[in-house]
């Protein structure tokens, strides 16, 4: 990844950091997976998500993606890794969401520079307590099948 779009990425992860927060704080209180993986099988967790991803999705300009699921991932530095190429020192068990049906639009943008937009949204969700730790809005969706231990359509619940 060249070193604009990383700086790009970080700067959209610190513009969504104020509005991941509130809408952190808006859940329900926290349901803690025993396994991540398992977590994707109980219908509360799922509908959580689901919530969650509209809330995100309605922020970005798009009340209605065309698509939402979910992945478990283990390790929120290996998520990441795949999502933004970010290396962070966190090891927690994360939930990623990744929205399509754009355009999603950034909520703000450096003076002089339009609001990043793109096709697709993604949002990293710690495990334990729901809290939105990164979103990103680009152009493709990430591959997650190296990192993702089960999947979950938002959509079909």
């Amino acid at each position: 990844m060249k070193n604009s779009a990383r700086q790009g990425s970080r700067s959209l992860r610190v513009i969504w950091a104020t509005a991941a927060i509130v809408v952190s704080a808006t859940g329900c209180a926290s349901h803690e997976p025993s396994n991540v993986e398992g977590a994707l099988a109980d219908p509360s967790v799922v509908a959580r998500l689901h919530d969650l991803a509209l809330q995100l999705s309605s922020i970005a300009g798009v009340p209605s993606p065309m698509s939402m699921y979910a992945a478990a991932v283990s390790d929120h530095q290996a998520a990441e890794r795949v999502l933004s190429g970010a290396i962070i020192n966190d090891h927690a068990p994360v939930f990623v969401i990744v929205m399509t049906g754009g355009p999603f639009t950034a909520l703000e943008a450096p003076a002089g520079v339009p609001p990043s937009e793109g096709n697709v949204l993604t949002a990293t969700v710690n495990a334990a307590t729901y809290d939105v730790t990164d979103v990103g809005i680009v152009n493709a969706e990430p591959d997650l099948s190296k990192i993702a231990s089960a999947t979950v359509d938002l959509n079909a619940r």
